[in-house]
């Protein structure tokens, strides 16, 4: 059996339509920057399908009336569904999630390069509904930590000096008592040091802070670069921190010397310590998230059963690296591909292929499909088989422009924005089913909860849509 084809519930007659919602998987909540630490993107929801996607419409829609670059965070909080999103103008809001109702907004410290009603926050959310706090980043360089429930500030970190151009650009994430980011600058104009911090989640209290550039390599002076504005992806079973960085000083405005570590890389981090374990070097900034998946087979009839373990990221020159990862970070294995370039991130929908093998037995495959938005207005689709061999299955056109939002994957279809002001909607097997006009360009990446798709524009607005509206 082939779990790629999703389970048939006939429909007869409008009250069978109860029965169908009991049927559904629950709904979950999109807590942080492509759901969950391994950033998968991927909903397990069961809501909404190519077999009613064509009936979303908008339940309600919220203006800033300024930027909105960040992506939507979804959580509930004491009982309540709320989404979490801030804006170029310095605030954060938390909204009611069925209403669009705002329950509070909180204001960030307009410190120089900050102004009154212009402080950028392109930090996405993260929300630990368990110790009710939620996180993000902004221009000011500050990581700030909000009680969900009434907005209050309880810590705040500065990561760097933003009169030198640090900011925080990477969305936090959550893990083992302590909240982990990434700083860099706009543009690498002018360049900062990248680092990847983490605090203890419930003080503020720095845990370690690891620089991406070794002055150890610099031929003189002081080396700038390795930028972290992609967020952070978590091995939670070993307890490793992955993250990619940008490029070296040569490329800064104005360049500096480039160190020959560690920019332009993807680092294995001992997420307590904040020791480096391994690192991958590659030619280019490493603007998007790394994802962390698994292949393998349990094959019962020959008693074989094994599990491969890798960590995939793209690069903004088009290099698509797939490098196996274990209990000690980055094994060396090494897969690499060549496309457009990529800032969006990407994700992936694990497959499960069930074949029988002998009486009463059978053979189980773990397999992977990544989608991945890139600059030349494509959806890429790559296929990983059981022994963890990827190769390219569908470039989609869907847009004439780059896509830079990080897509959303539910039951067997894909959303995502474009700066051509549409948000669309791709089977996973390749075609484009259909899209929606929308007020303004998707910067910020999809996400999903309860049955609703929530996502926002440069023109300062915020989506909820759901199957007809409800």
């Amino acid at each position: 059996m082939n779990t790629r084809g999703a389970r048939q519930i006939a429909i007869v007659g409008l009250v069978i339509s109860v029965i169908l919602v009991a049927a559904q998987a629950p709904g979950e909540d999109w807590p942080k920057f492509l759901h969950d630490l391994n950033n998968s993107a991927h909903s397990g929801e069961t809501g909404i399908s190519s077999s009613n996607v064509q009936t979303l419409k908008t339940k309600w829609t919220f203006s800033s009336g300024y930027e909105f670059s960040a992506s939507p965070a979804i959580a509930t909080v004491n009982g309540t569904s709320m989404v979490f999103l801030g804006a170029w103008n310095g605030n954060f809001y938390a909204l009611n999630a069925v209403t669009g109702k705002k329950i509070w907004s909180f204001t960030v410290d307009l410190v120089p390069p900050c102004r009154t009603n212009s402080c950028r926050i392109a930090s996405s959310a993260a929300v630990d509904t368990a110790n009710n706090l939620v996180f993000f980043g902004a221009e000011n360089a500050y990581l700030y930590a909000l009680n969900a429930t009434t907005g209050a500030l309880v810590w705040k970190q500065q990561l760097g000096d933003p009169h030198k151009g640090a900011e925080v650009w990477s969305s936090p994430t959550f893990f083992n008592g302590m909240v982990f980011v990434g700083l860099a600058s706009h543009n690498d104009a002018p360049c900062v040091i990248g680092l990847v911090n983490a605090y203890n989640e419930l003080s503020g209290d720095s845990v370690w802070s690891f620089p991406t550039i070794d002055q150890s390599t610099c031929p003189s002076g002081t080396c700038l670069g390795g930028a972290v504005s992609s967020s952070l992806a978590i091995d939670t079973t070993n307890g490793i921190v992955y993250a990619g960085t940008g490029g070296p000083g040569a490329k800064c405005t104005p360049a500096t010397q480039n160190a020959t570590l560690y920019p332009d890389a993807v680092l294995a981090l001992n997420a307590s310590t904040g020791t480096l374990l391994n690192y991958y070097l590659a030619d280019g900034d490493f603007g998007s998230s790394p994802i962390l998946h698994t292949s393998g087979r349990d094959n019962q009839c020959a008693g074989q059963n094994y599990r491969d373990y890798w960590v995939t990221d793209m690069n903004e020159a088009g290099d698509i690296f797939v490098l196996g990862r274990d209990a000690g970070g980055l094994t060396g294995s090494l897969q690499t591909m060549k496309s457009a370039g990529f800032t969006a991130s990407s994700g992936f929908l694990p497959e499960t292929n069930i074949t029988k093998c002998g009486a009463g037995k059978q053979q189980t495959d773990y397999m992977n499909n990544i989608f991945a938005p890139d600059h030349n207005g494509d959806l890429l689709t790559l296929f990983q088989d059981h022994a963890g061999k990827a190769s390219f299955q569908h470039h989609t056109k869907s847009s004439q422009k780059p896509l830079f939002g990080a897509p959303a994957i539910i039951k067997d279809i894909v959303l995502f924005g474009g700066l051509d002001q549409h948000l669309y909607v791709n089977k996973t097997d390749g075609p484009t089913l259909l899209s929606f006009k929308v007020k303004g360009p998707v910067y910020g990446g999809v996400a999903i909860s309860n049955s609703r798709v929530y996502f926002a524009t440069s023109l300062g607005y915020l989506y909820c849509m759901s199957p007809n509206g409800k």
